[in-house]
């Protein structure tokens, strides 16, 4: 056994550690937030969700091997086709997606009757993409004026076709892509500028929304907006979701209910997904949450490491562009969960229960980790070639 995980694992071990940790968390809390739900659905078979995330970990932890032993030049090549591939899924899930939680953000795929959410590859696929233009463009001593337009075209698409059905999606798209070409070296008043106009439109469209016809979540979006700026003025039934994973998180207190023991999951809309956050809280007290963030703070941490160990520019965008997309992703959903920001649909990333989720999240960990395994291997190269010429 030690022998094939030498053979086979490589890469940062804190980095594998961390998707260890939080698979497991991911099995405790959705066996706990489903056991209702599949006692109803599933003729009294509490640990079905928990066998399905068990296998979409499962398939998800063998993605994460086979990718990470793939040269990210391979990755590089590809990215256009990725692209191109995912911008058509989301202007077919844009006119005929299959529509679940009032937002057509799926596509079913044929034959199998499993629903698919193309976002989730366009992440990937625009990550990949910025990243390598971003290296492509860096010079020394001058900026990457000349990525700007490139980039901003594509992300303009991809943001454009994903934010009809899910603006919180669209918005950490456009926000890591910024982030990349902030450190990519792109002149900041071309940042500030399109970044400027970004806010205006999405202000003039969240005051704007009962007249904005062509965009129905439109209202959805400006009053929970509206509900977390001022919720003396929101109503109880509007509030409802964001008041029960308060409750549950008040009442775990310190120690929690114990695993299996929440309350809350008969009262929270999607306790599995986008608020499994306060399940955890709730049962198992401050300690389960902490675990939780830290994992992910420590993620941001290597992903550093990994960024600043890289000797080519492709890599270490391409390290950065997907450390952000999780992060940014978990402190979206875990800030949703305790009051910190506005109610999204953001899956906790490895955590909630989701298979496409799963799957890409567990694509975008191979990526990083290939780029830690290069890293580790060609400072292996530079020892032996220092003790062949000492």
């Amino acid at each position: 056994m030690g022998e094939w995980i030498r053979k086979y694992i490589k890469g940062d071990s804190l980095i594998w550690g961390i998707v260890i940790f939080l698979s497991i968390a991911s099995l405790l809390s959705v066996y706990s937030a489903t056991g209702s739900l599949a006692y109803r659905q599933q003729g009294g078979n509490t640990s079905y969700y928990m066998f399905k995330q068990l296998l979409s970990l499962s398939f998800g932890f063998g993605i994460i091997v086979f990718i990470h032993h793939i040269s990210y030049k391979w990755i590089a090549r590809f990215s256009l086709i990725a692209l191109y591939l995912s911008i058509g899924l989301l202007a077919v899930t844009l006119a005929s997606g299959v529509n679940l939680n009032m937002a057509s953000r799926w596509l079913t795929i044929p034959g199998i009757g499993i629903n698919f959410q193309p976002s989730e590859m366009a992440k990937l696929a625009l990550i990949v993409y910025v990243a390598k233009i971003l290296a492509q463009y860096q010079k020394e001593d001058e900026s990457a004026s000349e990525a700007f337009k490139p980039i901003m075209i594509v992300v303009t698409i991809v943001a454009g076709l994903i934010f009809r059905e899910n603006l919180s999606t669209a918005v950490l798209v456009i926000a890591v892509s910024f982030a990349m070409m902030f450190v990519g070296r792109v002149p900041m008043k071309y940042l500030l500028g399109t970044g400027s106009i970004v806010v205006v439109l999405l202000a003039l469209m969240l005051v704007l929304a009962p007249k904005v016809t062509f965009l129905p979540r439109a209202q959805t979006w400006a009053s929970r907006v509206e509900q977390f700026l001022d919720p003396s003025k929101a109503d109880k039934s509007s509030t409802y979701q964001s008041d029960q994973s308060k409750i549950a998180i008040a009442s775990g207190g310190l120690l929690g209910k114990g695993p299996g023991n929440s309350v809350q999951r008969n009262f929270l809309p999607h306790p599995y997904s986008d608020f499994i956050y306060a399940i955890i809280a709730e049962e198992y007290g401050i300690l389960g949450p902490f675990l939780v963030l830290l994992a992910y703070i420590v993620l941001l941490g290597r992903i550093g490491v990994i960024v600043s160990a890289s000797s080519r520019t492709f890599p270490a965008f391409l390290a950065l562009g997907l450390g952000l997309m999780l992060t940014s992703q978990a402190f979206v959903n875990m800030g949703v969960a305790v009051g910190v920001f506005p109610v999204t649909g953001q899956p906790l990333p490895l955590v909630s229960l989701g298979t496409t989720s799963i799957l890409f999240t567990c694509m975008a960990f191979g990526m990083i980790l290939g780029v830690s395994r290069h890293n580790i291997e060609q400072r292996e190269e530079e020892k032996k070639k220092a003790t062949i010429n000492s």
